[in-house]
Order: structure tokens, then sequence, then C-alpha cells
């Protein structure tokens, strides 16, 4: 099986002040680029939907319930990036109401090998199967303690072209500080994913999909 990465990004949850995260202030808090600088923002046309600031391989999207940084290139140095302007975000915005941050390395796979089905396998789904039902979608999912947060593992596989899996390193809190701490060990939360992934018996692809 080949992972193919896609969706890499960095969540935070919160109550956030979209009057002061318009692209201006998107281009000076988090970006930090002098009044000159250009930044590319786009704008939905045929339907209801934030705008996304893109800069420097990273598509900024605020909410007034959620800012969301994703990577174009699906590779550690952006999703290093991305930690950052999420910690930067933290930091200009003290009064933000926050809830949670996270950080997601994705995968799409390309068919689930013998070894892996082990791993998975289910006896519900043999006495589905006999009672004459077919199947068309499963989800596996485990969450892991890792101090102060936790890892969600999901995987949700039906056919070739419809099986992923996600690394959800997640922390509920409140506190900037803390959640700043959170999203500045990405490099850290990669790695334990790629152990996870050969763990599964998963192999990495080179590259990915982007974020359109």
């Amino acid at each position: 099986m080949v992972a193919v990465p896609f969706g890499w990004n960095v969540v935070i949850v919160g109550a956030w002040n979209v009057a002061i995260l318009t692209p201006d202030g998107i281009r000076r808090r988090l970006f930090q680029l002098p009044d000159q600088a250009t930044i590319e923002v786009d704008v939905a046309i045929d339907r209801l939907a934030p705008f996304r600031v893109r800069h420097d391989g990273l598509i900024v999207v605020p909410s007034s319930s959620m800012l969301e940084i994703s990577t174009e290139v699906l590779d550690l140095p952006s999703l290093l990036k991305a930690g950052e302007i999420g910690v930067r975000a933290l930091a200009s915005l003290p009064e933000t109401p926050l809830a949670a941050a996270g950080i997601n390395v994705r995968y799409r796979l390309s068919d689930i090998p013998d070894d892996l089905w082990d791993l998975i396998g289910c006896s519900l789904d043999d006495a589905l199967s006999d009672a004459g039902h077919t199947i068309k979608r499963r989800a596996v999912s485990r969450s892991l303690l890792l101090h102060p947060g936790e890892v969600n593992i999901e995987l949700s596989y039906g056919d070739e072209t419809d099986s992923k899996l996600n690394f959800n390193f997640n922390l509920e809190s409140p506190q900037h500080q803390e959640l700043q701490q959170w999203l500045a060990r990405a490099n850290e939360f990669f790695s334990i994913s790629q152990t996870l992934l050969s763990t599964m018996k998963v192999q990495n692809a080179e590259g990915g999909e982007g974020n359109d």
C-alpha cells in the first residue's frame, strides 16, 4: 500500500475576530509583511465561503469559529511554517477565546495490504457479510495519549479511490501559551506520524496532492 499525502493543515478553534483578520490584517499580523508586499486573496463568487489568503506556500482561511492554515506543498518544512503561523496568530491576538488546536497529517491510500487487514479485521464484518450484507465503507479510529493532548488515528476505507488515513494531533485548551507550545511541536508530530505509518505497514509516497 502506498500513502499519498493530502490536506495537511493547522486548525485553531476559537472565537476569532474576522474584523481584525482581514487580508491586510493577516498580511501584517501573521505573515509580518511590509505594507508594500503583495499577497494573493481568493474570494468565492458562486457561494458563501470565507476568503483565503495565499503566501509563501501557505493558505490562511479565517472564520468566526476557526483559523485554518493549510500547506500547498505537503512536506515537513511547509508543515513547520504552518505551525509557526499558528503560533504567531495565537501570540498576536491574545484576547481571542480559544477551545483547541490541532495539526492534521493526512494520506490517501491506494490499497490495503493483507498485513493491515490482519490488524484492523473485525468479526462484525464477517457476521454482516454472512447475513448477506455488502459493506460499502468501514472506519477504524484510535486515540493515543500524547501529553498534554492526544493523537487521533482514523482509517476510513471503501473502494480503491476512497481510502484515507488521518493523524490528528489535538489539544483541547483555552490557554494561549499551552496551545502555542503544542503547535510548536510540529516537527515531533510529523516524526510520530511517520513512525505510525511504519507500524501500520503503510509505505509513504514522495510528494502528494496540494490544496486547491
